[in-house]
């Protein structure tokens, strides 16, 4: 097994560099060891999110490359790219690496990091300007190359996630229900002033989970992505100070132009902004194992009728179709392995094409789409686990011509 990328990386960061940190930032060293435990996972959650846009990853390896000379002497003093003496050249690939990550929400991830640690905002800019170095030196001392780099990544990207603080959206597959049940162990572990407000905080966080594992248990045909959002949405809104850590996985409602000029409004890391991503990308081209799953589309039980909520995700689709009129889509539906083999892939067929005709009606040639049904065929998690069900329960697309 590979050595765990977050505690190579720590290793750097030995006592002493927290000490010498500690002074130059006038912080204490408990705040700086818990910033740099959370900075060093959210650097590497930012790879991964980036993992599949290759002028992203390109950039980075050209980083990597510029870094090797100075690799050796990074490694041994981490330190000195907190003082005056650190190089302007190699704290200028660092920042240039935060700025590939996290482009415009660097202040977000600060902030994020600052709140977790109990450190100044300007700290935790600079801890991050000292370890994104680090992190290019190390890769370039390994001899990393953008085959391996991705590989690594793809393999540990379960540990990585987990170690990264709630809150960042980063990762375009993070467990909602885990927000929402760690949201609540923040609340249970909260020792603020404020501790009138920890029981009442604590009962809704519990009745809402309540609330949610429920729907699920009722539904457990529905694609429920937008229950689970929902519920992490409204435990946010109750808490206050936990908005932040309870956001969707989706990320945050952003406007992008579509190629015709039409502008969508859709979740960051939602289906939307993900196709088209892909379709303006000109080195990707169509295979039969790319899929991009719906997120926010909702069917009755048991039966394959949309909800009237999915109808703004369908046509933000429609209106991606309508910008690449080249383009040509395969839906398939699918469902977990609870009940009759037979009635799931029936089932999972009448949803895919249920999407299938909607679409129609919203103006997509009929030739232009096809759908298919495929069961408890092809699960993406175990479903061995309620978590694993709910992620083997989806309406997916792949793109057949572009």
């Amino acid at each position: 097994m590979a050595a765990n990328l977050v505690d190579i990386l720590k290793g750097f960061i030995t006592p002493d560099v927290i000490s010498k940190a500690s002074n130059m930032l006038d912080e204490s060293e408990s705040g700086i060891s818990k910033a740099i435990s959370a900075s060093i996972p959210t650097l590497l959650s930012g790879l991964i999110h980036k993992s599949n846009n290759s002028g992203v990853m390109g950039s980075v390896m050209n980083l990597i490359g510029d870094n090797v000379s100075n690799a050796e002497a990074i490694l041994s003093n981490p330190a000195s790219l907190l003082s005056d003496a650190g190089s302007s050249s190699v704290l200028s690939s660092g920042s240039k690496l935060l700025g590939l990550l996290f482009g415009n929400k660097q202040s977000d991830i600060t902030d994020v990091i600052a709140r977790k640690s109990g450190i100044k905002v300007s700290s935790v800019a600079s801890l991050l300007g000292m370890i994104a170095p680090i992190l290019l030196s190390y890769f370039g001392k390994s001899g990393t190359t953008l085959s391996g780099l991705t590989s690594m990544l793809s393999s540990q990207k379960d540990s990585i996630l987990s170690a990264a603080p709630l809150g960042l959206n980063l990762s375009s597959e993070r467990d909602l229900d885990r927000d929402v049940k760690r949201a609540v162990r923040e609340i249970n572990r909260s020792e603020s002033s404020s501790g009138k407000w920890l029981v009442p905080l604590l009962l809704l966080g519990v009745g809402l989970l309540a609330l949610y594992f429920f729907s699920r248990s009722c539904d457990k045909d529905d694609v429920d992505t937008t229950v689970v959002t929902e519920t992490a949405d409204t435990l946010a809104s109750e808490t206050g100070e936990l908005v932040d850590e309870t956001k969707s996985a989706l990320g945050n409602f952003f406007k992008f132009k579509l190629p015709n000029g039409v502008e969508l409004n859709a979740p960051e890391f939602g289906i939307e902004n993900k196709l088209n991503t892909w379709l303006m990308d000109e080195s990707k081209i169509v295979d039969k194992t790319t899929w991009f799953n719906f997120d926010r589309l909702l069917f009755d039980t048991g039966k394959a009728t949309l909800r009237p909520e999915s109808q703004e995700q369908l046509k933000n689709i429609v209106e991606i179709l309508k910008a690449y009129p080249k383009v040509e889509l395969k839906i398939g539906g699918y469902t977990d392995n609870v009940g009759d083999p037979a009635f799931n892939l029936k089932l999972s067929d009448d949803r895919a094409k249920s999407v299938m005709n909607e679409m129609v009606k919203m103006g997509i040639a009929a030739n232009r789409l096809e759908a298919e049904g495929y069961g408890e065929q092809f699960p993406v998690a175990s479903n061995d686990t309620e978590e694993g069900k709910a992620q083997n329960r989806r309406i997916a697309v792949r793109v057949t011509k572009k």
